[in-house]
């Protein structure tokens, strides 16, 4: 059944389909959907195309199952859906491999995804489905190419972000989410909707449609931000409309905000018949369908969203654009929208007339955003005056009411003579066709076909002629026709092959791509296609440029394109390496560890050149370059100290690496107290600097002997001198102070002999003067000191009332432990002591080199007991009960009781002193 093209068609639908479903509107659209429905599905034939048309029909159909139904999520589920009896389902169905990795074998990593809402629907009763549904997610999430910001790639085999896949994989991830339970995967999906904007969007609003290396377009497709929007507002809806993620307030506005700046670029852009020009704001393109269609079906989707935001005047812009699209739906039952751009080839200048699959899909949506902005009462109504008809085919199946009755026509008679068959050569039955001056096809000119249409060949065609002349408008057939040597003209001349231009081969390719072997001819910019697309330019690649040349020659002027490995040619050869100069490196690098340099020397100069990245540059050299410090006097380093520093460095080969120093770099000895030298004793026992000039020797000072040792150890070999009160070393370190031993005392001598001036320490005599330190005999009249008036309990208890006295008992009090220096006199420590008098042992707490006072005894563990003060433990005499210690009461000392006032003990020459504070002998009572 037939409709006039400029008849628009009013819609009372009552559809009654298969008994199951009942839906009543009363809509005037300007156009047939169901026709424009079958049309869509039966010209599909690609992953996205089902996909794409399994969410037309439902929303046509099923609206309540899609996100934009009231309640599409019942108790925060996927709703349970007969596959056999939704029609979107049985429809998607027979496209979907629930054993694969991605739901249809395809070329594309979004495409499939397509498929993925419907898969989840069918997965409510099979499993399998969901499994599947899962597959495809991880592929997308896990396995799929991503750009540097983390954006997920269109493509498989290289990072190159698509408009297109907007609305392919991401409403079926955020679908994935409320099936899952996953708020955190909604979350990642609407990130990614960002990430992607930030590679595509250009300027202030609108999207580029491809960036990456093979299919690169950076036009303002105006289908490619069809795509993009249309699949945020179903990212949108589904984040709204699920009880897990509609707290996600922040991630809608900024959708919403994605969504507006696109909408507000399509309305600002101009029109071409009334609807939008394939690519935005270039008028040099035609009006079509595919993205007028859909930025106005997201016009009507938003103005119910959010009405406060997304006014009249997107409504306003949207109805234009529908009547306008009304008129553009062809006659017939085909229900075809035209003209479409050609959905294979994007930028094929010829209008697509014979329907795009998609583009009717996108019909349907507006259709259907509008349907749902009437129901919603956001849009008017324009009412209905119909008149019944029948209807068959995908429609509904009872009736259907158009506004006008349809057009019919009556086919003229068949014509006669010989038929013209336009796919016949020119060179066959003597035709000898040729073009009529500028003319899109050639005709016979001679035999049975005089006058018809033929095929052009190269005899017809001549000599190849530049694709921008004479309206021919060049093209290549693209890769989804194949790739081809020549281009062919699409508007005059149609059928003949062209000299490819810049306009004809657009953006360049890789060279290694498509069988387009590109060579360089000669020395110029860039390398041409020899083989397929010849006389294309194309980016060279290094089967392309062939062994790496001098930078400088050929006009090649090569350059480092930032941080790379080589450098490349930026005037001739564009985009081949070369070999780097010092023309093309510049100054060298501060440091080889810099920006991947990956700094070595070159043996051969002992000059450092960056191996990795810049690679050839000279650099300066850092310590990964120099490795382990090696003698300043070999491979003709020639170190030297530069000022006062630690280090010295090489300053002949392997400049400015640190390297170790000799005599030759030292040079004379110098004071190691001078100049930061900081001299010290290495291990062998000489003095060399240890701040500056670090391994050069110098003459030690008494800085440099630090703290007096045995003048036995290390070497060191002490005496003293004649008639000296110190000894020191003769061997290594030599003329350091050391403290002597019976070694370097000698014999024992008088303590008056030889200026010894002996005194006591600690009850040993020794010299304080000449030989200080060393032990001498006393004169005759020393009297050593007195014993310990006490060692045990007397025999009988000369107090029977108080407790009984114990074995052993204990004297506590403070510990003074000397430590003697003959070069520089005693220090001493200080804690709590106490010593068993039986068995004559000691033991005291932690020491410290300040004053310790008896208050600080309480508390303190000797022999593993803790003292416990009861009194005041400073007090002569106190009685027992004072303080406990180690299962005995105590009492504090007592001179008329006869105690001493200190107790000793003798380690070698030097003494170790316990005052009485506490005398510990009695068992508990």
């Amino acid at each position: 059944m037939a409709f006039s093209k400029n008849i628009f068609l009013s819609f009372y639908i009552c559809v009654i389909y298969s008994a199951w479903l009942t839906a009543c509107l009363d809509v005037e659209a300007g156009y047939n959907p169901f026709s424009a429905a079958q049309a869509m599905i039966d010209k599909s034939s690609h992953s996205w195309e089902w996909g794409t048309a399994a969410e037309a029909l439902l929303e046509l159909y099923d609206n309540q199952l899609s996100v934009f139904g009231s309640n599409p999520f019942p108790g925060g589920k996927i709703p349970s859906a007969d596959p056999s009896s939704v029609f979107a389902l049985r429809y998607a169905k027979q496209f979907i491999n629930v054993n694969g990795q991605v739901l249809v074998s395809d070329s594309a990593v979004g495409d499939p995804a397509s498929l993925g809402v419907s898969a989840i629907l069918i997965g409510q009763s099979d499993g399998s489905y969901i499994d599947a549904a899962s597959r495809q997610a991880d592929y997308i999430l896990n396995q799929a190419p991503k750009w540097s910001n983390g954006a997920i790639s269109h493509r498989p085999d290289v990072a190159e972000i698509w408009a297109d896949n907007m609305a392919m994989s991401f409403p079926f991830l955020a679908y994935l989410a409320v099936q899952k339970g996953d708020a955190s995967l909604m979350d990642t999906t609407v990130t990614q909707c960002g990430l992607q904007r930030a590679v595509l969007k250009a300027g202030d609003q609108n999207w580029r449609h491809i960036i990456g290396p093979q299919s690169q377009d950076t036009g303002l497709w105006s289908t490619g931000n069809g795509w993009a929007a249309y699949g945020m507002v179903r990212v949108l809806h589904t984040l709204q409309k699920w009880s897990g993620s509609s707290s996600m307030t922040s991630q809608a506005s900024q959708l919403k905000g994605w969504i507006k700046e696109i909408l507000d670029g399509a309305m600002s852009s101009g029109l071409d018949g009334g609807l939008l020009r394939n690519y935005l704001n270039d008028n040099s393109w035609f009006g079509e369908i595919s993205g007028t269609a859909m930025l106005s079906a997201v016009a009507y989707r938003m103005a119910v969203n959010d009405p406060g935001t997304f006014g009249s005047s997107y409504i306003s812009w949207a109805d234009k654009n529908r009547k306008a699209l009304g008129q553009d739906q062809s006659g017939g039952a085909e229900g075809i929208f035209s003209p479409a751009v050609d959905p294979y080839s994007w930028l094929d200048r010829n209008e697509y007339t014979s329907g795009s699959p998609e583009g009717q899909a996108f019909g349907i949506y507006l259709y259907t955003a509008y349907r749902d902005c009437v129901a919603a009462g956001v849009c008017s109504n324009p009412g209905s005056s119909a008149t019944t008809i029948s209807k068959s085919g995908i429609g509904p199946h009872e009736t259907l009411t158009v506004l006008h009755a349809p057009v019919t026509f009556t086919a003229g008679s068949a014509p006669t003579g010989v038929p013209c068959d336009p796919s016949q050569s020119c060179d066959t039955d003597g035709c000898q066709g040729s073009f009529n001056g500028l003319s899109k096809y050639p005709v016979c000119k001679a035999g049975p076909r005089t006058g018809c249409q033929c095929k052009a060949t190269s005899t017809t065609c001549g000599a190849h002629q530049s694709c921008d002349l004479n309206g021919c408008a060049g093209q290549f057939n693209g890769l989804f026709l194949g790739s081809v040597p020549y281009a062919t003209c699409t508007k005059n001349f149609i059928g003949c092959e062209c000299s490819a231009t810049s306009n004809t081969c657009g953006p360049h390719q890789s060279c290694d791509l498509n069988d387009c072997q590109g060579k360089f001819s000669g020395a110029v910019a860039y390398a041409t296609c020899s083989k397929n697309f010849i006389g294309c330019e194309c980016t060279a690649t290094a089967n392309t440029c062939g062994n790496h040349q001098s930078c400088d020659l050929n006009g090649c002027e090569g350059k480092f394109n930032g941080i790379s490995v080589f450098p490349q040619c930026s005037n001739n050869f564009i985009g081949c390496e070369c070999t780097a100069t010092t023309n093309t490196c510049g100054s060298p690098q501060s440091c080889c560890g810099l920006n991947g340099c990956g700094g070595a020397f070159d043996l051969s100069n002992g000059l450092a050149y960056c191996t990795q990245n810049f690679e050839g540059c000279q650099c300066a050299a850092n310590p990964g370059t120099c490795g382990e410090p090696q003698s300043c006097d070999l491979n003709n380093c020639k170190g030297g100290f530069p000022g006062n520093v630690p280090s010295p460095a090489c300053t002949g080969f392997f400049k400015g690496c640190e390297c170790k120093a000799t005599s030759t770099t030292c040079g004379p000895k110098q004071s190691c107290d001078l100049n930061g030298c900081a001299g010290g004793y290495d291990s062998s026992g000489v003095a060399r600097c240890q701040g500056n000039f670090q391994g050069c020797a110098c003459t030690a000072t008494s800085n440099t002997c630090g703290q007096a040792q045995s003048c036995d150890l290390n070497g060191c070999k002490g005496t003293f001198d004649s008639n000296s009160n110190t000894a020191r070393c003769r061997g290594n370190f030599p003329n350091c102070v050391c403290i002597p031993t019976s070694n370097t005392c000698g014999a024992v001598d008088s303590c008056s002999a030889n200026g010894c001036n002996g005194a006591f320490n600690g009850g040993n005599p020794i010299c304080t003067g000449n030989k200080y330190g060393c032990p001498c005999r006393p004169d005759p009249i020393w009297i050593p000191p007195p014993p310990i008036t006490r060692t045990s309990p007397p025999t009988s208890d000369p107090t029977p009332t108080l407790p009984p006295l114990q074995n052993p008992w204990y004297v506590v009090g403070l510990w003074d432990e000397g430590e003697c220096n003959f070069n520089g006199g005693c220090t001493y420590s200080y804690g709590a002591g106490a010593m068993n008098m039986n068995a004559g042992t000691r033991d005291q707490g932690p020491l410290t080199g300040i004053g310790f006072s008896t208050k600080q005894i309480c508390g303190q563990k000797m022999f593993g007991a803790t003292v416990i003060c009861n009194g005041d433990i400073t007090a002569d005499c106190a009685d027992y009960g004072v303080a406990l210690y180690n299962s005995r009461t105590c009492r504090t000392y007592c001179s008329s009781l006869g105690d001493s006032p200190f107790v000793w003990k003798i380690d070698g020459t030097f003494p170790s002193f316990l005052s009485t504070v506490l005398v510990c002998d009695r068992a508990l009572s």
